[in-house]
């Protein structure tokens, strides 16, 4: 078992009692060590990186007892978890059987992790160092915490050790054996022994995570908490070492009712668009007799990477849509090298069709790409899914390539004849054509994909697919494994090459009734491809049929129109495929058809359709539109796959029915958007169509669609995105003597907003040290108590305040005495204060830190404190300024950024720590 998660502090009367969903009264009846308690788990499990996990898990909470009610319960309530929910009582090892059951209950695998601890938690070794502002024994090693009873909160998160690796959680601790012991054989105090966590031999995993875009979620209870957040984040960034540890660290929190997100190319880039959306939510300023809400105003959106805050109301389920064509050669290869997710799942798929007799059509070094070409059965150009992206109004042919209807007047843009399967060599790839390696390449990428999103929390509710789509849509869903999908998909390919000489297809406007009666006299050499909606149909077939059903079309007022050549399938004669679809039912009369996992909605087989056409008269328009079942009476078989490589495309009905069943979004899931325009204004997604990834910029696509995803209230695991090897910022506790007043709209969305003096800052994530001393400037006054307090919170000891008029403590300081010390001393006289530095040092402590916290910010002071610790081995140097606009600030902004041999750190008084 590891420690994957510290939180530590004293304990206090403030409690942000509404965070937690506790009226006032309710609060008022916890103690002090309750409140502080509860906080802290929070603060604990937000160092774990877990928090995105904990909603509606099975995560149980054990805390030691501190009084007389079960504040694990509230802490469960909160959170939403699901798993038990114990308050243990041992007296003063209450914290320490709280532990030790948390590390019994890990052996039960439903538990992802534990929420344990109390007041007066015990370690051997402390690891809590950095974090417990009180003395240790350093001579026995042993924390005083059990013994001494000095009132220090300590919250462990656990996790077993496999799941921390999996999740690259960062991990301070091992629990070997038994958790409880005893250091001494006479000593009263109970202990638990921690072992150094063992590191994962061999090499690191190599990914590109690091490189651009990297995506930042922001969660907070109301858009005036986003507000606030993003404010300390545009700051705080400065103090992680990449953009990349900054977002690992944030975007694990743990999901609140109000998100917003912004995508970055670099730490800059994400600190200006983190107070642009600040910018986009106006707070209207109020007296104590008005009331005022937060809005967001409407700026001029220079940045596409900004996510405006949203309240989470998802309603209805996700469907995974698999299309039937839109590969390209670069395809893959982001993914591939950000998620090893991605590569794990599109290699096992490469290998089911090579299994099934098929090309390899990915290699890690070369991706989806083959450079002499290839011989295709046809002379005719290029199919759909090697061309460019169809444009609006696509329609998809029964082989499963999407073909691109004609617009009128319009231009159909450049031929990209040359793509993947264009430049193909088939030499040592069992004969494979151009057809083969795209739908198999098409359905490994697809496969990958599905897998990729369910890894980061996206789960769909139901699928559905076209043409070879839908062979993915089944492996998706369950209906076939991997390896009998690779099957269908080489053997479909196949009989479209045999079958796929010259053809041609049009596009009509006219119910699917109309375009019954005029294929029916040419019904051997023509057939409906796609129905798309009541009045969007293509047809395909011989060429000079086609042009004579044009020609009909016309003289009954019905427009159509035959796709041009470089929108045109090189498999598309449907009446020749249909001829030979025997052949692929004697092909896979072993294949094992699986029960679907998810609604499977069929675009193949609405109800009822015949295998056999040729024996019945044409359906009528109600009978060949009913919508299919997801699942009843629906098996893949051998006679199901026959009949996808001919039979029309229903997918507007297949879509509609979804729609019927509580679906209200799509996913594309493709490399490209194939139909998303298509039928988006024929089907009732009109806002919930959407397409994973686009052509370009494959990365950046996939990470706005997860964006999307969180922001529509989807459960995403950010542990699939990124390893945790720093903490967050401080989580920002709302006080109910803070200023901050409530306003509820019509709607009931709560909307928070400051009044009276600004908030605290947020200080930056350091490193203290128990054995230095931390030098504050500028006196006790709002800043220089606040900076105080952060310093003893942190860990440190001894702390000297600096100050022209020394006075007493003020109450916010109570019960730090011992370890503040205040000198009389003006920063703004270089000598007096090099007098003061000089004391210090010769009193036996290295300066480790320095926080000039003057009321007002003096240009003077900074100058001198910078240039007169130069010599000291300080870890870090806080210059406090007040707004950002003021003219003084700048200029110690400038001065700290000229110190580059130091780490030097400004921070707005109103805003948060920036570097």
């Amino acid at each position: 078992m590891s420690i994957v998660g510290v939180g530590c502090r004293s304990t206090g009367l403030e409690f942000d009692h509404e965070w937690f969903g506790i009226d006032r009264l309710e609060a008022a009846g916890l103690t002090p060590r309750q409140r502080t308690n509860l906080e802290v788990a929070v603060e604990a499990l937000d160092d774990s990186g877990l928090g995105c996990l904990a909603p509606a898990s099975n995560a149980a909470v054990v805390f030691g007892a501190v009084g007389g009610t079960n504040s694990a319960h509230h802490l469960s309530r909160a959170l939403d978890l699901r798993g038990p929910s114990l308050t243990v009582d041992s007296r003063r090892a209450s914290p320490l059987v709280a532990v030790d059951m948390g590390v019994r209950l890990l052996a039960d695998e439903a538990v992802p992790f534990v929420i344990a601890g109390g007041v007066d938690l015990a370690l051997l070794p402390d690891i809590s160092d950095l974090r417990i502002p009180v003395p240790r024994n350093l001579g026995s090693g042993v924390a005083t915490g059990a013994g001494g009873g000095n009132g220090i909160c300590t919250v462990l998160v656990l996790q077993r050790t496999t799941d921390a690796l999996r999740s690259r959680t960062r991990r301070y601790a091992d629990i070997g054996g038994p958790a409880i012991g005893f250091p001494e054989a006479d000593s009263p105090d109970a202990h638990i022994a921690l072992d150094d966590p063992a590191r994962p031999g061999g090499p690191p995993a190599l990914d590109r995570g690091d490189e651009p875009p990297v995506l930042l979620p922001l969660t907070g209870r109301d858009p005036a908490a986003i507000h606030a957040l993003a404010l300390r984040w545009a700051v705080a960034i400065g103090s992680y070492r990449s953009l990349r540890e900054f977002a690992s660290a944030t975007a694990r929190l743990i999901p609140e009712p109000t998100r917003a997100a912004v995508l970055a190319r670099d730490t800059a880039d994400a600190a200006a668009q983190l107070r642009t959306l600040a910018r986009r939510i106006a707070i209207t300023p109020v007296s104590a007799h008005t009331t005022g809400t937060v809005t967001a105003v409407p700026l001029p959106r220079a940045t596409t990477g900004i996510f405006d805050p949203v309240r989470t109301d998802h309603d209805g389920g996700t469907l995974f849509l698999f299309p039937g064509t839109g590969g390209h050669p670069r395809m893959g290869r982001a993914l591939a090298a950000r998620y090893p997710v991605f590569a794990a799942a599109l290699t096992a798929a490469v290998d089911a069709v090579a299994a099934a007799g098929g090309p390899r059509v990915w290699t890690p070094r070369n991706g989806f790409h083959r450079t002499t070409p290839a011989t295709r059965p046809s002379a005719g150009p290029p199919e759909a899914g090697c061309g460019r992206a169809p444009s609006a109004g696509s329609a998809v042919p029964a082989s499963g390539r999407l073909v691109e209807a004609p617009r009128r007047g319009g231009d159909h843009g450049p031929d990209h004849a040359r793509e993947f399967g264009c430049e193909s060599d088939t030499s040592g790839e069992s004969g494979a054509g151009d057809i083969v390696f795209e739908h198999s390449a098409l359905f490994a990428f697809q496969v990958a994909l599905a897998e990729l999103l369910e890894s980061v929390g996206l789960h769909a509710d139901a699928v559905a697919g076209h043409g070879v789509g839908e062979v993915a849509a089944a492996v998706a869903c369950g209906a076939l494994s991997l390896d009998d999908g690779a099957r269908v998909v080489v053997a479909r390919a196949r009989l479209l090459e045999r079958a796929g000489e010259g053809a041609a297809a049009a596009v009509l406007e006219a119910t699917l009734a109309e375009v019954t009666r005029l294929v029916e006299p040419m019904r051997a050499d023509v057939a409906v491809a796609t129905v798309d909606g009541p009045t969007a149909i293509t047809v395909a077939g011989e060429p000079r049929y086609i042009d004579a059903l044009v020609r009909r079309a016309h003289r009954r007022a019905i427009f159509a129109q035959r796709l041009p050549a470089d929108a045109m399938p090189a498999a598309a004669h449907l009446p020749a495929i249909r001829d030979r679809a025997a052949e692929l039912h004697d092909e896979l009369t072993d294949l094992a058809a699986l029960p679907p996992q998810l609604p499977f909605y069929s675009t193949t087989r609405p109800r009822p359709m015949p295998l056999l056409p040729d024996t019945r008269a044409p359906e009528d328009e109600t009978t060949r539109t009913t919508a299919p079942p997801a699942t009843d009476d629906l098996r893949t078989d051998a006679a199901y796959w026959a009949a996808n490589a001919w039979h029309p495309v229903h997918l507007a009905a297949a879509l509609e029915s979804a729609a019927a069943d509580g679906i209200s979004r799509i996913l594309e899931i493709g490399p490209q958007p194939v139909p998303t325009t298509g039928w988006r204004e024929r089907t009732p997604y009109p806002e919930g169509a959407q397409a994973v990834l686009a052509r370009d910029g494959e990365a950046e696509s996939f990470l706005h669609t997860v964006a999307r995803g969180y922001l529509d209230g989807r459960a995403v695991d950010w542990t699939a995105l990124g390893s945790l090897t720093a903490p967050p910022p401080q989580r920002q506790w709302r006080r109910s003597d803070s200023g901050v007043r409530r306003r509820w709209g019509d709607d009931g969305f709560g909307a928070a907003y400051p009044v009276g003096p600004p908030p605290a800052p947020a200080f930056p994530a350091v490193e203290i040290r128990p054995d230095g001393t931390y030098v504050v400037a500028g006196g006790l006054g709002p800043q220089g108590e606040v900076a105080v307090r952060w310093l003893l919170e942190a860990g440190a000891r001894d702390v000297v305040v600096l100050t022209r008029t020394p006075r007493p403590l003020p109450p916010g300081l109570t019960g730090m005495e011992e370890r503040i010390v205040v000198m009389r001393c003006d920063c703004a006289d270089r000598t007096d204060l090099a007098t003061a530095l000089q004391d210090i040092r010769e009193c036996g402590s290295a300066v480790r830190g320095v926080v000039h916290a003057s009321g007002e910010t003096r240009l003077v002071a900074a100058a001198n404190l910078l240039e007169l610790t130069t010599a000291d081995a300080t870890d870090f140097t806080v210059l406090l300024t007040c707004v950002p606009s003021a003219a003084e600030p700048g200029a110690v902004r400038k001065l700290a950024a000229a110190q580059v041999d130091r780490r030097v750190i400004c921070v707005e008084w109103e805003v948060g720590p920036a570097a």
